[in-house]
């Protein structure tokens, strides 16, 4: 899971949410939002998960050797990289193979810069590698386990600074072990501060006590991926070492293994103990937008402020002695960073969402492909898409790295189609399906949004919009399961599970007590999406708002047609006007809104660093206005109730229309925009 996965949904949504509005704004009924990819559901897990066992003993290392022929390797990687670069655009590419003793494949593709032109160099180019970032930080808090230093399952504020204590909110405590394994019960949130663009950059510590989600559910119940979570776990490492998170890695992980082409330091004011030395900021590869059809250099993402969760940058190279450091079990070269018992309670698997979705091992995702069981993470920024994927008891790990914003479906896809290449039992051979009646089918339809979301402010708008997930009854006893803009058949498994026919990942239906569906756990174990009822969903605000802006429009063309009789100055005008107000201002609110969504959707990354933008704020108040009016017409409706000179029909009218627009002002507030902060901090 990468660390910005949940900003690029945000960005999307943006798109979606304008284009709602403005065809309601027409007139013309409900539109679904075009829903953004749902986070991280793109990655493959396994048909059936394993329990946690023991990682096995290696084979051979010239096992790996002998199958993977380095030069028909090249040729098959250059062939899905070339194609996939082609049809993507993407600027550049970094790729590493590697088993436990050799490299058996490092290589660049395309530009890692313009002005001058620079390729990628496999060697010291360095890109940005998003949330496999995290995995120094798992590893340096079970270096830290191994020191007698931490114990998992105590209390995560025994080990925090005072700033960083984690309120009870109601809940019990959250252990370490729920940071590392996004289990905390937090919300989510990133707009606006989980990239910076500098010069200056928050430190750690004011990070993450200005930006703090609130707790929203029991720690343990389930895992929803968590940046805060990691972020949080990278302070505690450093409180309980003494060193700064980034002094901390490049001692205790990157020097043991030998390479400076690895770092959690980014280019900044030197005056900042972070900084990277100035001579090293041209190894860093640009991040890349498509503008006019050319590549752009887009501006630096600053993640130091939330470095523990997303800071790392890298090269093939590096990337390369950290995955065979893990098919090693903690060991390079002689080198120790993990002893093997730590590593082997590292590998083993202490949450899952559901029996038949990938397994967390203290920060790791383990998932099936075919017979063996990876030890993985994704990581993405705005620019940047990358995956990481060791296989540790094959012995054969796979890294690539892409620096444009279009590069995600080359690296999700790549390690696996390497696996497959390579080793002759890495495909998932699926169950076969069972046959289930059109009535327990029925039980699991429904529109599901995930609980990786923010609760408590304006954000939740952005990121609910265009991410739920929708699911409708298939034929020949299957599922159709919607979400990030595109839909795939599902077969069922049995015990609430369904595989992905397009590519055999598995998801799973979990029930309440009472036996009613409830929850649908996402194939790579991170996410936990609840079902929503109708008053929640898209379609929903859609109609209310579409249907308030026809009878808003129809208000004003009766006043119109109403403005010279007589009867404007006999009993109820009162009501009438505060009507017309009302009608107005939901109008002007419906303007302002679609102008400042539109603005954010044409912005392209500028609402992930900006938010909330000026237009947005405006909105905003424009929709307290609309509120205020809303409230005033009803007050001033009780006159009219008795005016002799109105008829029945036009009575129930305006209280048809009134109870419309109260209904859209407690939708917005169920939406969060209004009686909500805009954000956090």
């Amino acid at each position: 899971m990468g660390v910005m996965a949940v900003l690029r949904a945000a960005r999307l949504a943006c798109r979606g949410c304008s284009g709602l509005l403005f065809v309601c704004a027409l007139g013309m009924g409900p539109v679904l939002a075009q829903v953004p990819e749902t986070l991280q559901a793109d990655k493959p897990a396994p048909p059936a998960a394993e329990a946690a066992t023991p990682t096995p003993a290696p084979p051979a290392a010239d096992s790996i050797e002998t199958i993977a022929r380095p030069a028909s390797l090249e040729a098959f990687v250059d062939g899905v990289v070339t194609a996939y670069m082609a049809k993507d655009n993407i600027a550049g590419v970094t790729v590493a193979v590697v088993d436990r003793d050799h490299v058996l494949l490092e290589k660049g593709y395309g530009i890692a810069g313009l002005d001058p032109q620079r390729a990628v160099d496999p060697r010291t180019t360095l890109f940005r590698i998003g949330s496999i970032s995290k995995t120094f930080t798992y590893v340096a808090a079970m270096q830290l386990v191994a020191a007698g230093k931490i114990e998992l399952d105590r209390d995560a504020n025994a080990y925090l600074p005072a700033e960083l204590t984690i309120p009870a909110e109601g809940y019990a405590p959250v252990t370490v072990e729920n940071l590392m394994t996004h289990t905390a019960g937090f919300e989510d949130a990133a707009l606006g501060h989980l990239f910076v663009r500098g010069p200056q950059v928050p430190t750690l510590i004011e990070q993450l006590a200005k930006y703090r989600p609130h707790r929203v559910r029991p720690p343990g119940l389930h895992a929803v991926y968590s940046n805060y979570s990691v972020a949080l776990l990278g302070a505690l490492v450093s409180q309980v070492s003494g060193e700064s998170f980034e002094s901390y890695v490049d001692r205790h992980e990157i020097e043991p293994l030998g390479t400076q082409s690895i770092t959690f330091r980014e280019p900044m004011s030197v005056e900042d103990a972070r900084a990277i030395a100035p001579e090293r900021e041209a190894e860093f590869s640009a991040g890349f937008q498509r503008k006019d059809g050319f590549h752009a250099v887009a501006p630096f993402e600053h993640i130091s402020n939330n470095g523990p969760a997303g800071a790392g940058s890298a090269s093939a190279a590096g990337m390369a002695r950290w995955m065979r450091m893990l098919l090693n079990r903690g060991n390079l070269d002689g080198a120790t960073v993990l002893d093997a018992a730590t590593f082997e309670r590292m590998a083993r698997v202490d949450f899952r969402n559901a029996d038949a979705v990938a397994g967390i091992a203290h920060g790791f995702f383990r998932q099936r492909y075919g017979k063996h069981l990876s030890l993985e993470h994704g990581g993405a920024t705005g620019l940047f898409f990358s995956n990481m994927v060791v296989l540790p008891d094959a012995g054969l790990g796979v890294f690539i790295s892409t620096n444009t914003e279009t590069g995600r479906p080359l690296s999700s896809i790549l390690p696996r189609l390497v696996f497959e290449q390579i080793l002759p039992d890495a495909r998932n051979e699926g169950a076969a399906p069972v046959k289930l009646s059109a009535q327990e089918l029925a039980r699991y339809a429904g529109s599901y949004r995930p609980e990786r979301r923010p609760y408590t402010t304006l954000e939740k708008f952005f990121i609910a919009i265009g991410n739920d997930i929708e699911v409708a009854t298939g034929p020949d006893s299957s599922l159709i399961v919607s979400a990030g803009g595109s839909a795939h058949r599902h077969v069922a498994l049995g015990d609430g599970a369904f595989r992905n026919l397009d590519d055999g990942s598995t998801i799973a239906f979990k029930p309440a007590v009472d036996g009613v569906i409830t929850t649908l756990a996402t194939s790579y174990g991170h996410v936990v999406s609840d079902r929503i009822g109708w008053i929640d969903s898209t379609t929903a605000l859609a109609l209310t708002l579409g249907l308030l802006v026809l009878l808003s429009i129809g208000v004003l063309i009766i006043a119109w047609h109403r403005r010279g009789l007589r009867q404007r100055l006999r009993e109820g005008r009162g009501a009438a006007t505060a009507l017309n107000l009302a009608a107005f201002t939901w109008l002007l609110w419906v303007v302002v809104a679609v102008l400042a969504l539109a603005k954010a959707s044409q912005g392209g990354d500028a609402i992930l660093f900006d938010y909330p933008t000026t237009s947005i704020r405006a909105a905003v108040v424009f929709a307290y206005i609309a509120a205020v009016a809303t409230v005033l017409a009803m007050f001033a409706f009780w006159p009219a109730l008795r005016a002799r000179s109105w008829s029945l029909a036009r009575k129930l009218r305006h209280v048809v229309v009134l109870l419309l627009m109260l209904f859209m002002v407690l939708l917005l507030a169920r939406w969060n925009v209004l009686l909500a902060p805009l954000t956090l901090g």
